[in-house]
């Protein structure tokens, strides 16, 4: 570095410095000001080492946000190493410059809010844009100081208002690519050159600052386009609100995507009525030609790529001319010279509506923020599309079916009106309705009044919805529409009118109002309505000065019931909480279902004492459930989790962090028990993680875990093939299920440990019973490099023979980070295992991905699999994994086989594998 650093004071600047600094010149090159001169000795003593300004300035902008406040923080450090005072940096802007920071300016260069530095260009502006300053730094003779000089009166201003400057030393900020994107001046007394290492220093420092420029406004230009993106999708949103026409929507939805995808062409392809085609229904380029001509078959999904979209339900981009592409290319679309495609299916509540696609004439390449951002705003528009196709059947249903239609006078008197009219009011017949005023129908004659009142004043009506009164008193909603014919003066002369009872679709409407705040299983509140809640009487509590409690409740080992008795008595039982929950507290109390087997109950005006009376209450009203397992009758347990507000939190997050903690405790302490949030002893380092490590630490040596198995039966063949491997921990005479230990073990990092326990048995057991061994393997056994290595121990210890131990991931473990997963994977395949993705069907595999996996199996999903005997939708989803699978030359394996009837139709859909209750129950290894 030494032979790069800056001369110091009367180095740089030759005979002709030193005179000026022998002759008391206000200049000092390493003073900060111009009018008090610096001896060498103390410049020496103040001027720090080039290691440490460099240090600094590269820890200034490395740290900062606003590259013009960093440059204006770092330029003293600059000119500080290059031993000067004075020093100003200008950016490239096209064909100018701007002025971006400056430090220590003579007086007519500060003056005027340094105007004298703001036109551009000058002339070592001119330079660099032209190139004459993209290789070195090199000494110009300043313009800006040379027309001071000329508008100064007399000498001596001149040299005041330039500080006896003539000269500055010009340093290009050149990237790495070559380009100057700004200069550098620092202030010179003399024109005398420099030598090649202060060169090569000033090219490093104009380096230094051009790459922290570059990046700085790179991060600008990035939060710039990220708050594009959410002003472009937020507009979408507020775009689609009012638009009730497909075209509309579609023409909306294709306005922004254009900026972000550049196709040549882009559609829109619908869902049709019947669920079997993809119909063309709107276009821009090549396709608007073929709107609603194209009509492409859903099934099967390789028969197109839009059906293949909806197929894979996600986005993907790709090669027309591809070979090995799963889908085959519609005619018109290779006669239009269309060779790349992106396709994003549409879903509005989990229901195929559509597939917009982007067409390219040539190969391009799409990046990660353009697919990202098109489906974010192909989500937003596919719920607008939803809602715009449901009108569009509901328009032409309605013209084709017949809807009340009537006649009013002058004074409301219903003088003429079709059958559908007088149906709705409850008549059969029109003559029933006719002289009756059309306000005595309305439920409230205000509505009656204020209608009649806008027709007479010329407003139009369409759409009003409100509500009617039939004749037998029974209200009902209607859809109202009316126009007026006037005279010449504009009075009414008849009103003419169509009327639609909307009862249902407001039903509907209440219904969905309904489900978005009610668990859909039990019928109580969701965790949506209390977040709600929570928010509401957190509010009230303060207003009030009162005191509330959120009490949360988990059931103990409550998947014995799904295991023993199947999911449907498990459902049976959860409502059966729910109800009892919610007898216990009063009608104004919340109880909510968070999912799975945790439920809260929000308790509000409560002390303390009575909080934990009711969580009392309500432990003891669940301990009144029994439920008949095979081996006994169990009384059915929970833990509760009691966080007080505001002592124990004033927001939502807080309070469900508390409880939450409180809940933990009373798990870890054995369940079946009350715990009241603990501030203090959630502050400190709880003890109780430590103990539990301790606890599992103890469980591994000494095998108080233990191994249940069930068997995989080969449906082919009949005959048990192999055996899952379930964990299970022994405390007392009970077996705790992994949701009561294993989260706990993942945050405080032992899953290798126990997955490495659990395989060493596997080895064993596979060699000794001669069948495959399914055991399950955490993310993060994956990533530990030690545990993957005594993986590859324990095989070569016990010989196992190739093929007997199966390592079972889940999807969201299968696809991330897929390069690294794919080695970790590869190295358990080169051990002699086999690999199955479990519950496959529920994550979000990426087929691409998938391909490229060593997979040997994939388990389908029990919730497919449950209901396949009930739900055509069901079986379609196993043929498809089946036909995937073999397409990967892997098997299948149904899971949740509860039913001997499910085992014909599996074989029937050419499933290979089942598992579950029907086939055998879990039973502990040394007893099977």
């Amino acid at each position: 570095m030494d032979r790069f650093r800056p001369s110091r004071p009367g180095e740089c600047g030759g005979r002709r410095v030193q005179e000026a600094r022998e002759n008391g010149h206000p200049l000092s090159e390493s003073s900060g000001a111009w009018s008090q001169p610096v001896t060498e000795d103390k410049a020496k003593e103040k001027a720090p080492t080039s290691l440490t300004l460099i240090t600094k300035l590269a820890t200034l902008l490395n740290r900062a946000t606003d590259f013009r406040t960093a440059l204006q923080e770092t330029l003293p450090l600059v000119l500080e190493l290059v031993g000067s005072t004075a020093g100003w940096i200008t950016l490239r802007r096209e064909e100018s410059f701007e002025l971006v920071a400056a430090h220590g300016l003579p007086p007519g260069l500060a003056a005027n809010n340094m105007s004298m530095l703001r036109w551009s260009p000058c002339r070592c502006q001119r330079l660099a844009a032209s190139g004459g300053l993209s290789t070195t730094a090199e000494i110009i003779g300043c313009e800006r100081l040379a027309r001071l000089r000329e508008q100064a009166e007399n000498a001596e201003m001149a040299e005041r208002i330039t500080g006896g400057l003539h000269w500055h030393l010009s340093v290009p900020l050149r990237t790495l690519s070559g380009n100057v994107i700004g200069l550098l001046n620092v202030a010179r007394l003399t024109p005398d050159p420099l030598d090649i290492e202060t060169k090569l220093f000033l090219d490093l420092i104009g380096e230094f600052l051009a790459s922290a420029i570059e990046r700085a406004e790179l991060t600008a230009e990035l939060r710039r386009l990220r708050s594009e993106e959410w002003e472009r999708a937020t507009a979408l949103a507020h775009m689609l609100v009012g638009q009730e026409r497909l075209s509309d929507v579609a023409d909306s939805i294709f306005t922004m995507l254009e900026p972000v995808l550049q196709p040549d062409a882009i559609s829109l392809l619908v869902v049709d009525p019947s669920e079997q085609y993809l119909v063309l229904r709107a276009g821009r380029g090549w396709s608007a030609a073929w709107v609603g001509r194209m009509w492409l078959p859903l099934n099967p999904p390789t028969h197109n790529g839009p059906a293949w979209a909806l197929h894979t339900g996600r986005p993907f981009s790709i090669r027309l001319d591809q070979l090995g592409r799963p889908f085959h290319v519609p005619p018109p679309v290779l006669e239009a010279g269309v060779r790349f495609s992106a396709f994003f299916p549409l879903f509005a509540n989990e229901r195929p509506v559509g597939v917009l696609v982007a067409n390219y004439f040539t190969v391009r390449e799409l990046s990660e923020e353009q697919i990202r951002f098109a489906t974010l705003l192909a989500e937003i528009g596919a719920v607008a599309i939803a809602r715009a196709r449901e009108r569009e059947r509901n328009e032409e249903l309605m013209s084709e079916l017949p809807i009340g239609v009537f006649q009013l006078n002058a004074a409301g008197q219903i003088i003429q009106a079709n059958r559908a009219f007088a149906r709705l009011l409850g008549w059969e017949r029109p003559e029933n309705v006719l002289g009756r005023p059309l306000a005595d129908f309305f439920l409230e004659r205000v509505e009656a009044s204020r209608l009649w009142n806008a027709v007479r004043r010329g407003e139009a009506i369409s759409g009003t919805e409100c509500r009617w009164r039939k004749r037998d008193g029974a209200a009902f909603w209607v859809r109202l529409s009316t126009r007026a014919q006037r005279t010449p003066d504009g009075h009414v002369l008849l009103v003419e009118g169509t009327a639609e009872d909307i009862s249902e679709r407001k039903r509907v409407e209440e219904h969905l109002v309904y489900l978005a705040r009610h668990d859909p299983l039990t019928g109580i509140a969701n965790r949506y309505a209390l977040i709600e809640a929570l928010e509401d009487t957190l509010a009230r509590a303060w207003r009030n000065q009162r005191s509330g409690a959120l009490l949360l409740i988990d059931l103990d080992n409550f998947k014995l019931v799904n295991d023993q008795l199947g999911h449907a008595t498990g459902d049976t039982v959860l409502r059966s909480v729910a109800t009892r929950l919610s007898r216990v507290v009063r009608a104004r109390e919340l109880v909510a279902r968070l999912g799975g087997d945790e439920f809260a109950v929000l308790l509000f005006p409560i002390t303390r004492e009575a909080a934990e009376g009711v969580a009392q209450r309500l432990l003891a009203a669940i301990g009144e459930i029994a439920v008949t397992l095979p081996e006994r009758v169990m009384r059915l347990r929970a833990s509760c989790g009691i966080a007080l507000f505001p002592e124990h939190g004033t927001t939502v997050e807080e309070l469900l962090i508390a409880a939450d903690r409180a809940l933990y405790t009373a798990k870890y302490r054995g369940g079946s028990r009350i715990e009241t949030y603990d501030i203090g002893r959630s502050q400190a380092n709880p003890p109780s993680a430590t103990a539990f490590a301790q606890y599992l630490e103890a469980a591994l040596a000494n095998d108080t875990f233990c191994l249940l198995s069930q068997p995989i039966l080969d449906l082919r063949s009949g005959s048990v093939s192999g055996y899952e491997l379930l964990l299970r921990l022994r405390e007392g005479d009970r077996l705790l299920d992994p949701s009561g230990f294993l989260p706990i073990a993942e945050r405080l990092g032992l899953l290798p440990k126990i997955d490495l326990w659990v395989v060493e048995r596997a080895a064993q057991l596979a060699r000794a019973w001669g069948q495959r061994i399914h055991v399950n393997l955490s993310v993060q056994t994956l990533h530990d490099a030690q545990a993957l290595h005594a993986f590859e121990k324990i095989f070569e210890r016990h010989a196992v023979p190739d093929g007997r131990v199966v390592f079972e991931l889940t999807e969201t473990i299968a696809i991330a980070d897929f390069a690294w997963v794919r080695e970790q994977l590869q190295r358990l395949r080169n051990c002699g295992c086999l690999l199955a993705i479990d519950d496959f069907g529920v994550g979000y595999s990426s087929l691409y991905q998938l391909r490229s996996f060593p997979v040997d199996f994939l388990k389908i999903d029990g919730s497919f699999v449950v209901d396949l005997l009930d739900d055509p939708v069901d079986r379609s989803i196993v043929r498809a994994i089946v036909e995937l699978a073999r397409a990967l030359g892997a098997e299948t394996i149904a899971e949740w086989v509860e039913r001997e009837s499910l085992l014909d139709e599996l074989r029937a859909l050419g499933v290979d594998y089942a598992q579950g209750y029907a086939i055998g129950r879990p039973q502990l290894v040394e007893e099977s």
